[in-house]
């Protein structure tokens, strides 16, 4: 994958990871698409990775979020989630010791939270793909040893901390057939699960709540 010159959300130079764009799907019908883009900057227990998405739904929302995780095991560090159309809400999530930290803004007013933090501790909200990246990051980093803990805010939900399940499989992506690694995490709340090319790219994200499915673009 090329690596580029970039500049990240805070304003420093970084390595773009990755970037693309995914058709989004609900119930077998097609809802809208995102767009993300993944850079890094620095090495070592220095590094921070930075994901940025923005969602355009045919219901006329529009979801931004941006996600910054430090470490070569991209610990969650902040969280940020907005929007706007025909609703409109935010949330920011913030790393305290051993908390995350949650406010949301609403018209209703504002709701304070906190979840459980871990190393492994993710954000997967729903209906965005692009977090998914995490679960080949994380699967790698931790080897048979991880439990991945995900996180909802924008839904206020949490999951159990659970043991990838990763294999291979060829499926098709862009009219191409594709050899994927697939890793899957799977709970009592259902599962999700994310497929990977050969070069490490996130093809394709599927999630049992809202019968969520993204499909790569570009």
């Amino acid at each position: 994958m090329a690596m580029s010159a970039a500049v990240t959300p805070d304003g420093t130079s970084g390595q773009l990871v990755d970037s693309g764009a995914f058709v989004l799907y609900a119930g077998g019908e097609e809802v809208g698409t995102e767009e993300f883009t993944i850079r890094r900057q620095g090495t070592g227990e220095a590094q921070v990775t930075a994901a940025t998405g923005t969602l355009r739904l045919h219901d006329g929302r529009i979801v931004k979020t941006t996600l910054r995780l430090v470490g070569t095991s991209m610990v969650l560090d902040k969280y940020e989630v907005s929007v706007s159309g025909s609703d409109t809400l935010e949330v920011r999530v913030v790393r305290d010791g051993n908390r995350l930290r949650t406010r949301t803004v609403a018209p209703w007013g504002e709701q304070a939270r906190e979840y459980p933090a871990r190393a492994s501790t993710v954000v997967f909200d729903d209906g965005v793909a692009h977090q998914h990246f995490l679960l080949g990051a994380l699967a790698e980093a931790y080897g048979a040893e991880a439990r991945i803990h995900a996180v909802a805010p924008l839904v206020e939900m949490e999951e159990p901390p659970v043991q990838p399940d990763v294999g291979q499989e060829t499926i098709e992506v862009a009219g191409e057939r594709v050899e994927t690694t697939r890793i899957r995490l799977s709970s009592d709340g259902g599962a999700r699960t994310a497929w990977f090319d050969g070069s490490g790219r996130l093809v394709r994200v599927t999630a049992t709540r809202q019968d969520f499915r993204a499909e790569r673009l570009r």
